[in-house]
């Protein structure tokens, strides 16, 4: 069948609305009149009805009326319909492409045959282009010339990332990832968008990706998985052509220092089939930035030190000021956890000024416009280093708005959510289902890629997915992350369909019997936890340093020695060095208070230690994000470089206690000896008591 580039842009819309959708939005949408949308809707109601489905108009508002499993149906084959009309906004994607893929000018007749349209259609679509890249690169156009674009090589690849997301189905290249066959990945997307970088290119970066995220210690999400696999895959066709980021600037010379910059030369050298050694550094450099901006799932067991410190103290205050304007208390844990995961990949983008695509951006804006202009008023308040792109903010409201929907409510339905765009957005999902739908129990969330590993999906009674699943062999329900209403009541009309016909079971509460083995793990994680606790207590001090020092190295070395008097097994010297080192990646003050953080984790230090140290005149310590903190008391964190991962969430779980609230600050600021080491033993046991009750 075939159908007009207009026509699939109408059902597109319908399709993908979850409410009526107007003819005005429609015709502002395409840039066309009403009268023209009217004349087309002929064409749209015949392509439904060959479906089952119908076209409903009342009051000026267009539709879609049929069965849920109808709509999936068409949805799925609407990408086989055969066109050969290029939407606008596709020429200008393909005209983009083309100049981002060509060092030489390209002549306009050669892009309007491409297209199959006139020269003066072509030199309307690269105006239209200019205004969109105005401010991040030119288009030269020239009589006889042709047109070239103008930008650095880091620019085209952010472009070109960009036209990825835009035009590429992330279903496609999820599928792709999953090793389709290729006729098979074919019917999913149309090969003139999709194309960006070559199908067999992706896959292998792909491959090569997937088995350095399996020896990772926390998860990353899909979404930057997916962004990550992305970024590489464009580098290396770069590369590949003959385009290279070659050197490292001065002020980056620090990322050398960073473990991602060795695996960023390793991937680069694995997909390439190459020495790493061979591998430039500026190339380097680019991966280690998009590795470190990858967004962290369930990041709680990373010792990250003063950026696990930073996180939690932004989103500690951003509670705080968000609270402040809307007169209203969160239930903090949840909430803390999920920002914290947010925003430490989030701060090293920010810093680096490094773009996220946020799909869900005008949705959120639209939906919780006061919450998004409190958010994002308070963020800016309190991180100033440089300027916070909107899509940033639209993932903290997430957060948010889940925080604000969150209700104990009874259910006595299981669900599944699949969501592939990020912890808040699962969130968000979830908390809205159990605040609309109190029946359902047992909500569990899951990323694409796990739902592809998901051997029991039939046990669960209703499956919800954010994204289309293609072809799989179980009923689910396509939603909008929001869930409106009217996905609401379809699922409320499934779930009391199912009901009539599946025999309520009263809920059995039945221990689970632990294997010998499983109870071995069990065991000896506690025992982890408890070794990590006893080491740090046995060797905590606070100690008050009578001496003043003129500056913060000669501070530091003085507070090394009174470590080597109790720890006689320190290098001091070593010890030093590092902190000196650690200091140029970011600073140590814990800004809005006279305390400063310091921690090292490597193969000199052989246990963990935490040990207070109180100045008879503060110090000035680069502060964590910029500026500065007048320190009068230094914290010092030391981890081995082999530590299990229990100890390393002990290690985290302190550098977040030391600035869980004000009173916890002026505590520490104090430096009361006796005071703050029962605060600790007080704080450390009930960390334990928290672990043996999981």
């Amino acid at each position: 069948m075939y159908i007009s580039a207009r026509t699939r842009l109408i059902l597109e819309q319908l399709l993908m609305s979850h409410e009526p959708v107007a003819t005005a939005e429609l015709a502002e949408y395409m840039d066309v009149s009403e009268r023209t949308i009217r004349r087309d809707l002929k064409e749209v109601e015949a392509v439904l009805g060959s479906y089952q489905l119908a076209l409903e108009r009342k009051d000026a508002k267009l539709t879609v009326f049929g069965s849920e499993s109808s709509r999936q149906a068409f949805k799925w084959q609407l990408l086989d319909l055969s066109y050969n009309e290029f939407t606008p906004m596709e020429r200008q994607q393909f005209i983009l492409k083309a100049l981002l893929k060509e060092n030489e000018p390209i002549k306009l007749i050669a892009l309007a045959n491409d297209l199959n349209v006139t020269i003066s259609t072509v030199s309307s679509d690269l105006t239209k282009l200019e205004d969109e890249l105005i401010g991040r690169a030119e288009i030269e156009r020239r009589r006889g010339y042709g047109v070239k674009l103008m930008a650095d090589e880091m620019m085209k690849r952010t472009l070109l990332s960009d036209l990825m997301t835009l035009s590429g189905s992330k279903n496609s290249l999820f599928q792709l990832f999953q090793q389709k066959k290729q006729d098979e990945v074919e019917m999913l997307a149309d090969e003139r968008l999709l194309h960006v970088v070559d199908n067999a290119l992706i896959q292998k970066v792909e491959q090569n990706v997937r088995a350095w995220r399996k020896d990772l210690a926390y998860e990353i999400t899909d979404d930057a998985y997916l962004t990550l696999v992305v970024h590489i895959a464009i580098s290396v066709e770069r590369m590949i052509n003959g385009n290279y980021l070659q050197e490292m600037k001065p002020e980056q010379e620090y990322f050398r220092n960073f473990p991602e910059f060795v695996v960023a030369k390793e991937l680069l050298a694995a997909c390439l089939e190459m020495e790493p050694f061979v591998v430039p550094d500026g190339e380097a450099f680019y991966v280690t930035m998009h590795i470190r901006g990858a967004k962290a799932q369930g990041e709680t067991g990373i010792f990250s030190g003063n950026e696990n410190v930073q996180a939690v103290t932004i989103a500690k205050r951003l509670i705080s000021k968000v609270e402040a304007e809307l007169g209203s208390h969160f239930q903090e844990a949840s909430l803390l956890n999920g920002l914290t995961a947010h925003l430490r990949p989030a701060l090293r983008r920010m810093d680096q000024q490094m773009r996220i695509h946020n799909p869900l951006i005008k949705t959120i804006k639209h939906d919780y416009p006061e919450l998004f202009q409190i958010v994002k008023v308070a963020f800016r308040e309190i991180y100033q280093q440089a300027d916070v792109p909107d899509e940033e903010i639209g993932y903290l409201v997430l957060h948010f708005g889940a925080a604000l929907l969150q209700k104990n409510e009874s259910r006595v339905f299981s669900g599944l959510v699949v969501c592939s765009s990020g912890i808040g957005t699962s969130k968000m999902l979830a908390t809205r289902l159990k605040q609309a739908l109190p029946q359902l129990k047992d909500l569990q969330n899951v990323s694409l890629f796990e739902l592809l590993n998901q051997q029991n999906t039939k046990h669960f009674d209703v499956i919800v997915s954010t994204i289309d699943l293609g072809k799989v062999d179980f009923e689910y329900f396509l939603v909008s992350p929001m869930l409106s209403d009217r996905e609401i009541s379809q699922i409320e009309v499934f779930l009391k369909q199912k009901e009539m016909f599946v025999p309520q079971k009263a809920p059995q509460e039945q221990e689970e019997q632990m294997t010998l083995l499983e109870a071995v793990h069990h065991l000896e994680a506690e025992q982890e936890y408890t070794n990590t606790v006893l080491a740090i207590l046995k060797g905590f001090q606070v100690a008050k340093m009578e001496e003043t020092q003129h500056n913060l190295e000669d501070t530091l070395r003085a507070v090394c020695m009174a470590m080597f008097e109790q720890e006689r097994d320190i290098q001091v010297e070593i010890l030093l060095k590092s902190l000196l080192e650690r200091e140029k990646w970011s600073g140590f003050g814990i800004p809005e208070t006279q305390l400063a953080l310091f921690h090292v984790r490597n193969e000199f230090v052989h246990k963990p230690v935490f040990q207070v140290f109180t100045l008879q005149d503060a110090v000035d310590v680069p502060a964590m994000g910029g500026g500065n903190v007048a320190a009068t008391t230094l914290l010092v964190l030391l981890a081995p470089e082999r530590l299990a991962p229990q100890g390393l969430e002990v290690m985290s779980f302190i550098s977040a206690m030391v600035v869980e609230s004000g009173e916890t600050t002026r505590l520490l600021e104090s430096g009361n000896g006796a005071d703050i080491t029962a605060f600790v033993i007080s704080k450390l046991n009930q960390f334990l008591q928290d672990m043996r009750r999981k």
